[in-house]
């Protein structure tokens, strides 16, 4: 049997479905062909950063705890990542693993308004609010959750880069979006549901905040909101400050 050898230095991409964060020496990948979070110890991030473009590099300052992984490992590690369809030797089918740069600590306004202030809830709002829910149920339990981030960001690149975010606008859709939300569900850990159907109801006005998602470590835990510069549109700063992003759109 051959000898395994790694790939050459920055030959490999990221899939495009896939999403990444560092956290101190730990890398989180977001896998959302699958809807899997995974966890890459400092040794293994340090071999990949070798070899797949824009991967972060791990913190030098932190002594490896159990050293440097083999080349047969590394490579082993790899082709199961190739194989898995998380990594990629052709860039057409990748993606720079450069994470996000959105600061989840900039939001310091949370717009938890319950009352609109501009205008009562009309007949268009009711029915754009159940568009927004039926067709995040039909994405997410019908296709993935891929297709679901897929489509908030369809929709974004056709229309969001050309407007500015209207404060006043978004303050009055979230009142009008918790008070027909409290009718039909609850968002009590339902975090990820609550945002895109949030976004997807926004969009309808045409307001294009950003949907996140964010994981944290000690305890684990992964959250979604959504924002925009210094606002909270589905909680509070102290909600999302301790999470780190690892998906932006």
């Amino acid at each position: 049997m051959p000898e395994l050898t790694s790939p050459p230095h920055g030959t490999l991409w990221l899939a495009r479905h896939v999403h990444l964060c560092k956290l101190d020496s730990t890398i989180i990948v977001l896998d959302l062909a699958r809807d899997k979070y995974l966890g890459l110890s400092r040794s293994v991030a340090q071999s990949l950063a070798a070899t797949v473009r824009g991967w972060p590099e791990p913190n030098t300052h932190e002594p490896l705890q159990h050293g440097l992984i083999s080349a047969d490992k590394t490579s082993r590690i790899i082709g199961d990542l190739i194989a898995q369809g998380m990594l990629t030797p052709r860039e057409t089918d990748g993606k720079d693993a450069t994470p996000t740069r959105l600061d989840s600590n900039a939001p310091h306004i949370a717009l938890d308004h319950n009352v609109p202030g501009g205008r009562g809830i009309q007949w268009g709002d009711v029915v754009k609010f159940l568009a927004a829910c039926l067709s995040t149920v039909w994405l997410l339990r019908c296709r993935s959750l891929q297709n679901a981030v897929e489509a908030v960001a369809t929709r974004k690149a056709s229309h969001g880069s050309e407007l500015e975010f209207d404060a006043a606008l978004a303050a009055d859709l979230v009142a009008i979006f918790r008070r027909l939300r409290s009718f039909a569900f609850s968002s009590h850990r339902r975090c990820l549901f609550h945002a895109l159907v949030l976004v997807n109801f926004l969009s309808r006005y045409g307001v294009y905040p950003y949907f996140v998602m964010g994981v944290k470590v000690d305890p684990w835990a992964a959250h979604s909101w959504v924002q925009s510069g210094e606002y909270v549109l589905d909680g509070t700063p102290e909600q999302v400050r301790f999470f780190t992003p690892i998906l932006v759109v």
